[in-house]
Protein backbone atom coordinates (compact mmCIF):
# COMPACT_ATOMS: atom_id res chain seq x y z
CA UNK A 1 0.00 0.00 0.00
CA UNK A 2 1.34 3.55 -0.75
CA UNK A 3 2.48 5.38 2.18
CA UNK A 4 0.50 8.48 3.39
CA UNK A 5 2.40 11.95 2.90
CA UNK A 6 4.21 13.73 5.60
CA UNK A 7 2.44 15.46 7.79
CA UNK A 8 1.49 19.19 7.19
CA UNK A 9 3.78 19.86 10.03
CA UNK A 10 6.34 18.20 9.07
CA UNK A 11 6.98 20.83 5.72
CA UNK A 12 6.58 23.67 8.39
CA UNK A 13 10.55 23.52 9.68
CA UNK A 14 11.06 23.70 6.15
CA UNK A 15 9.09 26.96 5.44
CA UNK A 16 10.64 28.51 7.97
CA UNK A 17 14.17 28.10 7.21
CA UNK A 18 13.29 29.39 3.75
CA UNK A 19 11.49 32.21 5.52
CA UNK A 20 14.91 32.91 8.05
CA UNK A 21 17.34 32.31 5.27
CA UNK A 22 15.73 35.07 2.73
CA UNK A 23 15.11 37.97 5.42
CA UNK A 24 18.80 37.17 6.37
CA UNK A 25 19.88 37.51 2.81
CA UNK A 26 17.64 40.73 2.55
CA UNK A 27 19.23 42.32 5.72
CA UNK A 28 22.65 41.24 4.91
CA UNK A 29 22.40 42.98 1.43
CA UNK A 30 20.71 45.91 3.04
CA UNK A 31 23.22 46.30 5.55
CA UNK A 32 26.12 46.05 3.13
CA UNK A 33 24.58 48.45 0.38
CA UNK A 34 24.67 50.71 3.61
CA UNK A 35 28.04 50.30 5.03
CA UNK A 36 29.56 50.72 1.11
CA UNK A 37 26.85 53.91 0.29
CA UNK A 38 28.27 55.47 3.79
CA UNK A 39 32.03 54.46 3.07
CA UNK A 40 32.06 55.87 -0.36
CA UNK A 41 30.44 59.37 0.84
CA UNK A 42 33.11 59.66 3.52
CA UNK A 43 35.48 59.28 0.60
CA UNK A 44 33.67 61.64 -1.70
CA UNK A 45 33.26 63.99 0.75
CA UNK A 46 37.31 63.74 2.13
CA UNK A 47 38.18 63.98 -1.07
CA UNK A 48 36.22 67.46 -1.53
CA UNK A 49 38.33 69.55 -0.21
CA UNK A 50 41.10 68.84 -2.94
CA UNK A 51 38.03 69.14 -5.64
CA UNK A 52 37.48 72.32 -4.16
CA UNK A 53 41.02 73.05 -4.17
CA UNK A 54 41.82 72.62 -7.46
CA UNK A 55 38.83 74.40 -9.25
CA UNK A 56 39.92 77.42 -7.47
CA UNK A 57 43.67 77.06 -8.91
CA UNK A 58 41.73 76.66 -12.56
CA UNK A 59 39.51 79.63 -11.77
CA UNK A 60 42.41 81.50 -11.07
CA UNK A 61 44.69 80.04 -13.93
CA UNK A 62 41.35 80.78 -16.81
CA UNK A 63 41.62 84.31 -15.47
CA UNK A 64 45.14 84.71 -16.45
CA UNK A 65 44.75 83.65 -19.74
CA UNK A 66 42.22 86.04 -20.00
CA UNK A 67 44.19 89.14 -18.95
CA UNK A 68 47.80 87.98 -19.97
CA UNK A 69 48.05 88.16 -23.54
CA UNK A 70 46.23 91.16 -24.48
CA UNK A 71 48.36 92.66 -21.39
CA UNK A 72 51.16 91.83 -23.10
CA UNK A 73 49.89 93.03 -26.72
CA UNK A 74 49.17 96.33 -25.05
CA UNK A 75 53.16 96.67 -24.35
CA UNK A 76 53.69 96.68 -27.24
CA UNK A 77 51.00 98.45 -28.73
CA UNK A 78 52.33 101.64 -26.06
CA UNK A 79 55.75 101.71 -27.65
CA UNK A 80 54.94 101.63 -31.53
CA UNK A 81 54.59 105.05 -33.44
CA UNK A 82 50.36 104.87 -33.47
CA UNK A 83 50.63 107.35 -29.69
CA UNK A 84 53.18 109.80 -31.81
CA UNK A 85 50.39 110.06 -34.68
CA UNK A 86 47.58 113.73 -34.79
CA UNK A 87 45.66 113.16 -38.10
CA UNK A 88 43.07 110.31 -38.53
CA UNK A 89 44.88 109.71 -41.88
CA UNK A 90 47.88 108.77 -40.29
CA UNK A 91 46.11 106.65 -37.74
CA UNK A 92 44.28 104.46 -40.07
CA UNK A 93 47.48 102.70 -40.80
CA UNK A 94 47.64 101.05 -37.86
CA UNK A 95 44.23 99.43 -36.95
CA UNK A 96 45.82 96.14 -38.45
CA UNK A 97 47.72 96.47 -35.26
CA UNK A 98 44.18 96.79 -33.06
CA UNK A 99 42.68 94.12 -35.57
CA UNK A 100 45.47 91.36 -34.95
CA UNK A 101 45.21 92.01 -31.23
CA UNK A 102 41.46 91.62 -31.53
CA UNK A 103 41.91 88.31 -33.45
CA UNK A 104 44.53 87.11 -31.11
CA UNK A 105 42.48 87.63 -28.60
CA UNK A 106 38.66 87.38 -28.41
CA UNK A 107 37.70 87.73 -25.45
CA UNK A 108 38.18 91.64 -25.61
CA UNK A 109 35.40 93.77 -26.50
CA UNK A 110 37.86 96.64 -27.57
CA UNK A 111 41.12 97.95 -28.23
CA UNK A 112 41.92 101.46 -28.06
CA UNK A 113 43.91 104.34 -27.80
CA UNK A 114 43.52 108.03 -25.80
CA UNK A 115 45.54 111.26 -26.20
CA UNK A 116 46.24 113.87 -23.85
CA UNK A 117 44.93 116.36 -26.74
CA UNK A 118 40.99 114.30 -25.88
CA UNK A 119 41.96 112.46 -29.31
CA UNK A 120 41.09 108.78 -29.15
CA UNK A 121 40.96 106.01 -31.45
CA UNK A 122 38.97 102.63 -30.63
CA UNK A 123 38.55 99.43 -33.17
CA UNK A 124 35.61 97.02 -32.02
CA UNK A 125 34.11 93.99 -33.91
CA UNK A 126 30.60 93.57 -34.64
CA UNK A 127 30.11 90.17 -34.71
CA UNK A 128 27.77 89.66 -32.04
CA UNK A 129 23.65 90.89 -33.04
CA UNK A 130 23.39 93.15 -30.19
CA UNK A 131 26.76 95.59 -31.57
CA UNK A 132 25.29 95.27 -35.03
CA UNK A 133 21.95 96.66 -33.81
CA UNK A 134 23.56 99.23 -31.18
CA UNK A 135 25.98 100.98 -33.98
CA UNK A 136 23.08 100.32 -36.75
CA UNK A 137 26.10 98.98 -38.64
CA UNK A 138 25.52 97.71 -42.38
CA UNK A 139 25.74 94.22 -42.75
CA UNK A 140 29.10 93.18 -44.06
CA UNK A 141 30.22 94.88 -41.41
CA UNK A 142 32.28 92.91 -38.81
CA UNK A 143 34.78 95.83 -37.76
CA UNK A 144 34.21 99.56 -36.30
CA UNK A 145 36.45 102.13 -35.90
CA UNK A 146 35.26 105.56 -33.72
CA UNK A 147 37.36 108.37 -34.26
CA UNK A 148 37.68 111.65 -31.91
CA UNK A 149 39.56 114.64 -33.33
CA UNK A 150 40.28 117.48 -31.59
CA UNK A 151 41.37 120.76 -33.70
CA UNK A 152 41.37 124.18 -32.94
CA UNK A 153 38.61 123.84 -30.08
CA UNK A 154 36.67 121.91 -32.25
CA UNK A 155 35.33 118.20 -32.16
CA UNK A 156 35.06 115.54 -34.86
CA UNK A 157 33.53 111.95 -34.11
CA UNK A 158 33.30 109.71 -37.24
CA UNK A 159 32.48 105.83 -37.18
CA UNK A 160 34.18 103.68 -39.86
CA UNK A 161 32.75 100.37 -40.05
CA UNK A 162 34.99 98.13 -42.21
CA UNK A 163 35.25 94.59 -43.28
CA UNK A 164 37.50 91.77 -41.57
CA UNK A 165 40.37 92.48 -44.28
CA UNK A 166 39.44 96.39 -42.94
CA UNK A 167 38.13 98.25 -46.57
CA UNK A 168 35.75 100.48 -45.59
CA UNK A 169 32.09 100.16 -46.11
CA UNK A 170 30.81 103.18 -44.69
CA UNK A 171 32.17 106.71 -43.49
CA UNK A 172 29.97 107.86 -40.96
CA UNK A 173 30.35 111.57 -38.95
CA UNK A 174 28.48 111.44 -35.59
CA UNK A 175 26.91 113.92 -33.50
CA UNK A 176 29.17 115.13 -30.90
CA UNK A 177 28.23 112.46 -27.36
CA UNK A 178 30.36 114.29 -24.97
CA UNK A 179 32.89 111.58 -24.97
CA UNK A 180 36.45 112.70 -23.69
CA UNK A 181 38.76 110.00 -23.27
CA UNK A 182 40.77 112.14 -20.16
CA UNK A 183 37.80 111.76 -17.68
CA UNK A 184 37.48 108.14 -18.09
CA UNK A 185 38.95 106.04 -14.85
CA UNK A 186 41.34 104.02 -17.00
CA UNK A 187 43.32 107.13 -18.52
CA UNK A 188 43.14 108.57 -15.23
CA UNK A 189 44.61 105.63 -13.32
CA UNK A 190 47.26 104.81 -16.10
CA UNK A 191 48.88 108.81 -15.95
CA UNK A 192 49.48 108.27 -12.36
CA UNK A 193 51.05 104.66 -12.75
CA UNK A 194 54.35 103.59 -14.65
CA UNK A 195 53.22 100.02 -14.57
CA UNK A 196 50.15 98.36 -16.76
CA UNK A 197 47.07 99.22 -14.70
CA UNK A 198 44.13 97.57 -14.44
CA UNK A 199 40.70 99.13 -13.44
CA UNK A 200 38.13 97.99 -10.81
CA UNK A 201 34.57 97.20 -13.03
CA UNK A 202 32.65 99.93 -14.50
CA UNK A 203 30.02 100.74 -17.00
CA UNK A 204 31.47 101.06 -20.53
CA UNK A 205 30.26 104.30 -22.39
CA UNK A 206 29.36 103.28 -25.57
CA UNK A 207 27.72 100.48 -24.61
CA UNK A 208 26.34 100.33 -20.69
CA UNK A 209 28.31 96.74 -20.45
CA UNK A 210 30.44 96.50 -17.24
CA UNK A 211 33.86 95.53 -17.70
CA UNK A 212 37.55 96.01 -16.43
CA UNK A 213 40.12 97.73 -18.66
CA UNK A 214 43.72 97.26 -18.84
CA UNK A 215 45.42 100.33 -19.64
CA UNK A 216 49.01 101.01 -20.17
CA UNK A 217 50.72 104.90 -20.80
CA UNK A 218 53.03 105.42 -23.76
CA UNK A 219 56.24 107.30 -23.23
CA UNK A 220 54.65 110.54 -24.68
CA UNK A 221 51.38 110.30 -22.60
CA UNK A 222 48.72 108.71 -24.64
CA UNK A 223 46.94 105.87 -23.12
CA UNK A 224 46.62 102.47 -24.62
CA UNK A 225 43.16 100.16 -23.38
CA UNK A 226 41.59 96.98 -23.61
CA UNK A 227 38.13 96.30 -22.40
CA UNK A 228 37.06 93.22 -20.96
CA UNK A 229 33.49 92.48 -20.36
CA UNK A 230 32.77 91.01 -17.16
CA UNK A 231 30.53 88.57 -19.48
CA UNK A 232 33.58 86.72 -20.31
CA UNK A 233 34.34 86.53 -16.77
CA UNK A 234 30.82 85.19 -15.88
CA UNK A 235 31.61 82.58 -18.69
CA UNK A 236 34.99 81.14 -17.40
CA UNK A 237 33.16 80.77 -14.22
CA UNK A 238 29.70 78.55 -15.72
CA UNK A 239 32.40 76.29 -17.41
CA UNK A 240 33.86 75.32 -13.91
CA UNK A 241 30.86 74.12 -12.38
CA UNK A 242 31.29 71.55 -10.69
CA UNK A 243 27.71 70.07 -10.65
CA UNK A 244 24.49 71.46 -12.44
CA UNK A 245 23.13 73.46 -9.54
CA UNK A 246 26.06 74.57 -8.64
CA UNK A 247 27.19 78.42 -8.22
CA UNK A 248 30.33 80.26 -8.48
CA UNK A 249 30.78 83.92 -8.33
CA UNK A 250 33.83 86.03 -7.84
CA UNK A 251 33.19 89.09 -5.77
CA UNK A 252 35.12 92.15 -4.18
CA UNK A 253 35.65 92.21 -0.44
CA UNK A 254 32.74 94.48 0.35
CA UNK A 255 30.34 91.83 -1.96
CA UNK A 256 30.05 93.72 -5.03
CA UNK A 257 29.85 90.89 -7.66
CA UNK A 258 32.21 90.64 -10.11
CA UNK A 259 31.25 87.19 -11.95
CA UNK A 260 28.26 84.89 -11.99
CA UNK A 261 26.69 82.83 -14.09
CA UNK A 262 23.91 84.80 -14.70
CA UNK A 263 25.58 87.78 -16.13
CA UNK A 264 22.26 89.05 -16.03
CA UNK A 265 21.65 89.09 -12.47
CA UNK A 266 24.79 91.44 -11.92
CA UNK A 267 23.51 95.02 -12.88
CA UNK A 268 20.62 96.73 -12.19
CA UNK A 269 19.28 100.55 -12.78
CA UNK A 270 20.10 102.98 -9.85
CA UNK A 271 19.30 106.36 -9.31
CA UNK A 272 19.24 108.95 -12.46
CA UNK A 273 19.53 105.58 -14.86
CA UNK A 274 23.09 104.78 -14.08
CA UNK A 275 23.75 101.21 -13.71
CA UNK A 276 25.46 100.02 -10.73
CA UNK A 277 26.64 95.98 -9.91
CA UNK A 278 24.77 94.24 -7.08
CA UNK A 279 25.91 92.57 -4.04
CA UNK A 280 25.33 88.94 -3.64
CA UNK A 281 22.68 89.27 -1.20
CA UNK A 282 20.82 91.08 -4.01
CA UNK A 283 21.09 88.57 -6.27
CA UNK A 284 17.52 87.19 -6.18
CA UNK A 285 19.14 83.48 -4.16
CA UNK A 286 18.32 83.10 -0.83
CA UNK A 287 21.00 80.96 -0.74
CA UNK A 288 23.33 83.89 -1.43
CA UNK A 289 21.08 85.87 1.06
CA UNK A 290 21.96 83.96 4.03
CA UNK A 291 25.68 83.28 3.18
CA UNK A 292 25.83 87.51 3.01
CA UNK A 293 24.70 87.35 6.04
CA UNK A 294 28.33 86.56 7.86
CA UNK A 295 29.99 88.74 6.50
CA UNK A 296 31.73 88.70 2.77
CA UNK A 297 35.43 88.66 3.86
CA UNK A 298 35.56 84.70 4.78
CA UNK A 299 37.43 82.36 4.05
CA UNK A 300 36.09 78.78 4.89
CA UNK A 301 34.36 75.63 4.03
CA UNK A 302 31.47 74.62 5.43
CA UNK A 303 28.05 73.12 5.28
CA UNK A 304 24.64 74.77 5.44
CA UNK A 305 20.95 73.57 4.98
CA UNK A 306 19.92 76.15 2.94
CA UNK A 307 16.84 76.24 0.57
CA UNK A 308 15.87 72.63 1.57
CA UNK A 309 19.27 71.01 0.69
CA UNK A 310 22.44 70.85 2.30
CA UNK A 311 25.39 72.72 0.25
CA UNK A 312 28.69 72.60 1.05
CA UNK A 313 30.46 76.25 0.69
CA UNK A 314 33.93 77.34 0.10
CA UNK A 315 35.07 80.69 -0.04
CA UNK A 316 38.51 81.76 -0.70
CA UNK A 317 40.59 84.42 -1.89
CA UNK A 318 42.10 84.54 -4.76
CA UNK A 319 44.03 86.58 -7.31
CA UNK A 320 42.19 89.26 -10.08
CA UNK A 321 44.11 92.01 -11.76
CA UNK A 322 43.19 95.13 -10.51
CA UNK A 323 40.94 94.34 -7.48
CA UNK A 324 43.21 93.23 -4.46
CA UNK A 325 40.61 92.02 -2.16
CA UNK A 326 38.33 89.55 -4.11
CA UNK A 327 37.28 86.41 -3.19
CA UNK A 328 35.92 83.08 -4.76
CA UNK A 329 32.47 81.64 -3.24
CA UNK A 330 31.83 77.57 -4.75
CA UNK A 331 28.45 76.22 -3.54
CA UNK A 332 27.61 72.72 -4.16
CA UNK A 333 24.39 70.70 -3.49
CA UNK A 334 25.57 67.73 -1.29
CA UNK A 335 23.06 65.49 -3.14
CA UNK A 336 24.65 66.20 -6.72
CA UNK A 337 27.91 66.01 -5.07
CA UNK A 338 27.24 62.42 -3.59
CA UNK A 339 25.29 61.54 -6.93
CA UNK A 340 26.92 58.21 -7.78
CA UNK A 341 27.49 57.29 -4.18
CA UNK A 342 23.31 57.63 -4.04
CA UNK A 343 23.24 55.72 -7.30
CA UNK A 344 25.46 53.25 -6.34
CA UNK A 345 23.00 52.92 -2.80
CA UNK A 346 20.10 52.32 -4.99
CA UNK A 347 21.58 49.66 -7.49
CA UNK A 348 22.68 47.41 -4.78
CA UNK A 349 19.36 47.71 -2.97
CA UNK A 350 17.45 47.10 -6.16
CA UNK A 351 19.93 44.05 -6.55
CA UNK A 352 19.41 42.86 -3.02
CA UNK A 353 15.22 42.91 -3.82
CA UNK A 354 16.14 41.33 -7.05
CA UNK A 355 17.97 38.66 -5.59
CA UNK A 356 14.81 38.13 -2.81
CA UNK A 357 12.34 38.08 -5.23
CA UNK A 358 14.42 35.34 -7.55
CA UNK A 359 15.21 32.94 -4.66
CA UNK A 360 11.72 33.24 -3.26
CA UNK A 361 9.97 31.36 -6.02
CA UNK A 362 12.83 28.70 -6.09
CA UNK A 363 12.66 27.73 -2.40
CA UNK A 364 8.19 27.83 -2.77
CA UNK A 365 9.00 25.19 -5.84
CA UNK A 366 11.76 23.29 -3.19
CA UNK A 367 8.98 22.79 -0.65
CA UNK A 368 6.24 22.18 -3.28
CA UNK A 369 8.54 19.31 -4.15
CA UNK A 370 8.87 18.15 -0.81
CA UNK A 371 5.73 17.96 -0.49
CA UNK A 372 4.46 15.30 -2.91
CA UNK A 373 4.07 11.85 -1.75
CA UNK A 374 6.39 8.84 -2.06
CA UNK A 375 5.09 6.17 -3.59
CA UNK A 376 8.11 3.89 -3.71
Amino acid sequence: MPQNPAPRSAKRPFRLSALITLTTLLLTGTLLTLFQYHQLSRVMLSTSAELFERLNVQVETQLKILYQPPSQSLNLLSLGDLAKTRELSERLPHLPSFAQVLQDNPQLNSVYVGWPDGDYLMLRPLLAADNQNRFDAPEQASLMAWHVQNENGERSVTFLFMSQQLSIIEARLMADDGFDPRKRPWYIQAQKADEQIATLPYSFFSTRQFGTTLAKRAPNGAVFGADLTLGMLSKTLHEQRITPSSKLLIYSGDGTVIAYQDIQRLQHTAQANDLSLKRFNQLGSTLLAALAMDGYRQERRITRELEGRNWIIQQQRIGLRGIQDTYLAVLVPEDELLADAYRIRSQSIWLSVAIFLVLLPILWFAGRLRRQPDFK
